[in-house]
C-alpha cells in the first residue's frame, strides 16, 4: 500500500517537475526559444542539452530517481567541455543463441538504463519427428518479453561483404541505431564491419579469466586447472578474437563441490546485473577498456574423445574429479569395462578427507573406493543408473 502510494506521488511531483521544465525552456532556456538564437549549443556541452535530459530522466524513471541523475549532470556541464552524446538510456541490440543469454536479455529489457531494440540469435531449427522449425531459447524468452517479431533478427551470414542477406542484416542493424550491441555465446564470427556499427561499440560477455583462458573450453579450463575462483569479462570486440580489451571483470569463489553447471548457473546469476553496471559506467566514461598483456596469455585447448576417459584403477582421483566437474554437463567422464562403456553420473567428494586421498585412484585392485568418496553413481552402457555397490556386485565380480 505504502509503495503503491509512493509510486502515486512519484509520478505527481516528476509531473509538475516537467511543467516547471517546461516553463523554463520556452522563457529564459539558451537552448529553446528567442534566447537560442544567441546561445544554442554554447551553453550546454551535452545531447541532449540538459533541459531537455531533465525531461526525459523525469518522463523514464520518475522524480526520485531523477535527482541524482540530474545532479550529475549538471556537475559535468561545463560550457568548456568537449560536446559529448549523453542520453538518458542507451539503446541496445543484443547477440545470443544459448540458454546462458536469457537473464542477460531480460535483465537489459527491465532495467530502464537501457531499451533492448533488436535481438540477433540462430535460425529457427526443425525439432521432432515432423521436423517442424522451432525457435531457439532466446527468440523465446524475446517473444516472452514482449519484443516485436519484427525486432527479432535470424540471419544464416550476417557478413555484409558476402551475401545480400549480410547486406539486408547491416541495414537493418543501422536502422537500429544502437548504443551498444551486447553479444554472449552467439557462436557466430561478425566482422568489423557489424562491430563498428553501435557508437559505443560491441560488448562480449566471457565467462571467465582474461588473458589466461582464451580460445575453445575456457569453463571447462577452470576445473581442468584446479583453480578456487573464476571470473567475469566484460570485452569490447574487435576483429581479433579474445585478445579485446577488457572493460571490467569480476572474480568469484568456487566452492569445491562445484561443477561446470554450477559455474554456469553462477555467472547466469551475478552476470546481468553486472553487465548492466558496466554498460552504463562505460558511456559515462567512468572506465575504459584495457589491452590485454598478450605475454600473460594462454590457449584452452580443444576438448577431444579421449579427454573424457578415465582409469578407476590408475588415475590420481585429483585428475578424474577435475575431469568429472569439467565435463558435468556434457559429454561426462566414462571408463570401459568388458567393452562397454561406464559413464560417472554422480561423484560425491569428502573435502577434508580428500585432502589426504586426492594422489589415489577412484578404488583399488580389490574394488574398495577411495575413503574420501561420499557418493559415486555409475551407469552402465544401455542399463539405467546404479550406486557402486551394485555396480560391484552385478559387474565385477
Amino acid at each position: 500500500m505504502i509503495k503503491k502510494w509512493l509510486k502515486k506521488l512519484d509520478s505527481f511531483v516528476a509531473k509538475i517537475a516537467i511543467y516547471i521544465i517546461y516553463v523554463y525552456q520556452w522563457t529564459i532556456s539558451p537552448d529553446k526559444w528567442i534566447l537560442s538564437m544567441f546561445f544554442k549549443g554554447k551553453i550546454c556541452a551535452h545531447e541532449p542539452h540538459c533541459s531537455e535530459y531533465w525531461v526525459r530522466v523525469l518522463k523514464r524513471y520518475g522524480f526520485f530517481n531523477w535527482m541524482p541523475m540530474i545532479l550529475d549532470r549538471v556537475l559535468h556541464c561545463l560550457p568548456s567541455n568537449r560536446k559529448m552524446y549523453d542520453p538518458d538510456h542507451y539503446r541496445v541490440v543484443f547477440f545470443s543463441s544459448a540458454e546462458i543469454g536469457t537473464p542477460f536479455l531480460e535483465e537489459l529489457v527491465n532495467d530502464k538504463r537501457f531499451e533492448v531494440v533488436g535481438v540477433v540469435t540462430q535460425e529457427d531449427k526443425p525439432v521432432g519427428r515432423g521436423l517442424k522449425l522451432t525457435p531457439n531459447v532466446i527468440k523465446t524468452k524475446a517473444l516472452e518479453l514482449w519484443i516485436a517479431l519484427d525486432d527479432i533478427y535470424t540471419p544464416n551470414n550476417i557478413n555484409p561483404e558476402k551475401s545480400q542477406e549480410g547486406e539486408d542484416f547491416y541495414e537493418w542493424l543501422q536502422q537500429k541505431a544502437p548504443d551498444y550491441c551486447v553479444v554472449i555465446a552467439y557462436w557466430k564470427i561478425l566482422p568489423q564491419s557489424i562491430l563498428d556499427v553501435p557508437i559505443f561499440g560491441s560488448i562480449n560477455v566471457h565467462g571467465s579469466l582474461l588473458p589466461k583462458y582464451r580460445w575453445a573450453s575456457p569453463l571447462q579450463s577452470v576445473f581442468l586447472n584446479k583453480d578456487q575462483e573464476s571470473w567475469l569479462s566484460i570485452m569490447r570486440m574487435d576483429a581479433w578474437m579474445d585478445s579485446w580489451a577488457i572493460i571490467d571483470k569480476l572474480a568469484f569463489k568456487i566452492p569445491f563441490e562445484w561443477t561446470v553447471k554450477d559455474l554456469i548457473e553462477r555467472l547466469m546469476q551475478i552476470g546481468p546485473d553486472f553487465l548492466d553496471d558496466v554498460l552504463w559506467m562505460y558511456a559515462k566514461n567512468e572506465i575504459q577498456a584495457v589491452p590485454q598483456k598478450e605475454t600473460a596469455a594462454t590457449y584452452c585447448k580443444k576438448i577431444i574423445k579421449q579427454d573424457w576417459e578415465i582409469n578407476p584403477m590408475r588415475d590420481e582421483i585429483i585428475d578424474i574429479y577435475s575431469k568429472y566437474r569439467a565435463y558435468a554437463i556434457w559429454p561426462k567422464v566414462w571408463f570401459m569395462h568388458k567393452d562397454k562403456k561406464v559413464v560417472v553420473e554422480k561423484l560425491v567428494l569428502d573435502e577434508v578427507w580428500y585432502m589426504s586421498l586426492q594422489h589415489a585412484p577412484l578404488w583399488d585392485e580389490k574394488y574398495e573406493l577411495n575413503p574420501c568418496i561420499k557418493e559415486l553413481i555409475l551407469k552402465p552402457e544401455w542399463k539405467n543408473w546404479i550406486d557402486f555397490k551394485s555396480f560391484k556386485n552385478w559387474y565385477l565380480k
